[in-house]
């Protein structure tokens, strides 16, 4: 069975880059910079909104980075996840004061763009291991085709096809008896 990306992570990433995408919009006229009193007006509430959006993104979509650094600070061992569930812990806390004490707009873009990101390498490496997948069965060892003597002739056919009683030849074999009888004559 051809294994596929679990649904959790593409609704993770959904999450993500939904979020990032609105996010970036609403501080379009923080990047522009407005006119101070259009900026004071707007800025409260984008921040608000920004917030509303990116609080479902560093909860759900960082949950397995949160997850993976707990148990690793359990077991007192360090791995990649904890510095990334730092970061989005620090990112989220910071721009969360920004945004309550109204003194700048926070940090979300950045925020969900760096979890969509990752969550996104996450999705390629889940399909390039599973395409690099080890398990095989009895089938990985024995040729795709084989040759077969139909009327005196030579055919390919594939390995599925060979029947009870086909006279079926070994190229292997044949070159050894090849180099065993010039040997002979020589």
């Amino acid at each position: 069975k051809k294994k596929t990306v679990s649904k959790s992570l593409i609704y993770q990433v959904g999450l993500a880059g939904f979020a990032f995408g609105n996010i970036m919009l609403m501080s379009l006229p923080e990047y522009f910079g407005l006119d101070a009193d259009s900026l004071n007006f707007f800025s409260s509430w984008f921040g608000w909104i920004n917030l509303g959006l990116a609080t479902p993104v560093a909860i759900y979509s960082g949950q397995d980075y949160f997850k993976s650094a707990f148990y690793s600070l359990r077991k007192r061992r360090l791995n990649i996840d904890v510095p990334i569930a730092l970061g989005v812990l620090v990112l989220y806390l910071r721009s969360t004061y920004e945004v309550i004490s109204q003194n700048g707009p926070g940090f979300f873009d950045s925020l969900c763009g760096l979890l969509f990101f990752l969550l996104l390498g996450r999705i390629f490496q889940e399909k390039v291991y599973h395409q690099l997948s080890f398990e095989r069965d009895y089938r990985s060892y024995f040729p795709i085709s084989i040759s077969k003597w139909v009327n005196g002739q030579e055919l390919n056919i594939p390995l599925k096809d060979i029947k009870k009683g086909d006279k079926i030849y070994d190229i292997r074999n044949i070159q050894t008896m090849i180099a065993a009888f010039q040997a002979d004559e020589g």
